[in-house]
């Protein structure tokens, strides 16, 4: 018995091996962070002495990548939070390591000239960034292009939906929250001297280049990053869209958004009436008229002319 429905099924998702997927472990961090921070930064040098610093600081605690640093192996960490609310957050949640001048906290946005990520190390009293971590839900990129200082190891945000095949990158506007893709930040990356040795589900995790053998890491590919959050879009020869994920029903995902459940065939270009295949073999006049309604309708008036009078010209000119 013949299959009226489509089948779908996405290939390739076979994950390159990460050796310091083992390491992986949260104490405040989101998805294992903590637990390889620990590891790679450790082979720097004793923790109590290493310099951090976070952008997008929260409030210190939730989802935090250096609070473990910083109330477990009493490093040096210096919070950047633009939100006065949750700066204050801040503020009472290391009250104790701020007393003791072991945490630092600013509230403020980055920019490239007066409050740059060495003015708050500088203001913090250190003169070197062992390891930088930026979340900022948007303008991540940038804050790496314009990098005034070269931390050691760097972990950073990533838009997870965007396949490596894509290099996308968000507007510079700190008022959009799009976020770019991996591939932009990992060429980016690259050009400042750095390498990816690890990805988490959203973030990106760099080391300087001349570390890389010392620290006894591996360099991943920037196209070796998989997530069952790539979408996929194709059409049919009727022009009928399919957009494909690993949704519930093999839509697209949001991961931001898990009530959402789309399927292939929910987003579509043309109306049902508009989709069809241009075989040659139906009456020329049933194509003609089908052909100018799909114009109208795709092109507006203004360029219907020309466009419909060129594709009844080449009907013509296979018939």
């Amino acid at each position: 018995m013949s299959n009226k429905k489509a089948q779908i099924q996405i290939e390739n998702l076979n994950k390159v091996p990460l050796p310091l997927k083992k390491f992986e472990s949260n104490v405040y961090s989101q998805f294992g962070q903590d637990g390889v921070l620990k590891n790679i930064l450790s082979k720097l040098g004793p923790l109590e002495e290493i310099t951090c610093l976070e952008v997008g600081g929260w409030d210190g605690v939730y989802l935090s990548n250096i609070c473990n640093l910083a109330r477990n192996f009493n490093s040096n960490c210096i919070f950047v939070e633009s939100n006065k609310k949750k700066y204050k957050e801040i503020l009472d949640n290391h009250k104790f390591k701020i007393s003791q001048k072991k945490v630092f906290a600013f509230n403020s946005l980055l920019d490239s000239k007066k409050d740059t990520v060495s003015t708050f190390l500088n203001k913090a009293g250190f003169n070197h960034l062992d390891f930088l971590s930026i979340d900022v839900d948007g303008m991540d990129y940038f804050i790496l292009r314009d990098l005034d200082i070269s931390p050691k190891v760097i972990l950073i945000e990533f838009n997870i939906t965007f396949h490596p095949d894509v290099n996308f990158i968000q507007p510079e506007d700190p008022n959009v929250n799009i976020g770019s893709s991996s591939t932009a930040i990992a060429k980016l990356a690259e050009k400042k001297g750095y390498s990816i040795v690890h990805y988490f589900k959203c973030d990106l995790l760099l080391v300087k280049d001349e570390l890389i053998d010392s620290l006894n890491l591996e360099k991943i590919p920037y196209q070796n990053i998989k997530s069952k959050n790539f979408s996929y879009i194709g059409f049919g020869y009727n022009a009928e869209m399919f957009s494909i994920g690993h949704g519930p029903y093999s839509g697209p995902v949001c991961p931001w958004e898990g009530s959402i459940k789309i399927s292939p065939k929910r987003f579509q270009v043309l109306p049902n009436f508009l989709r069809y295949f241009n075989d040659s073999s139906s009456p020329i006049l049933f194509l003609i008229l089908k052909i100018v309604i799909r114009s109208i309708y795709l092109s507006g008036l203004r360029k219907t002319f020309y466009l419909v009078s060129n594709k009844i010209k080449r009907l013509i000119m296979k018939k």
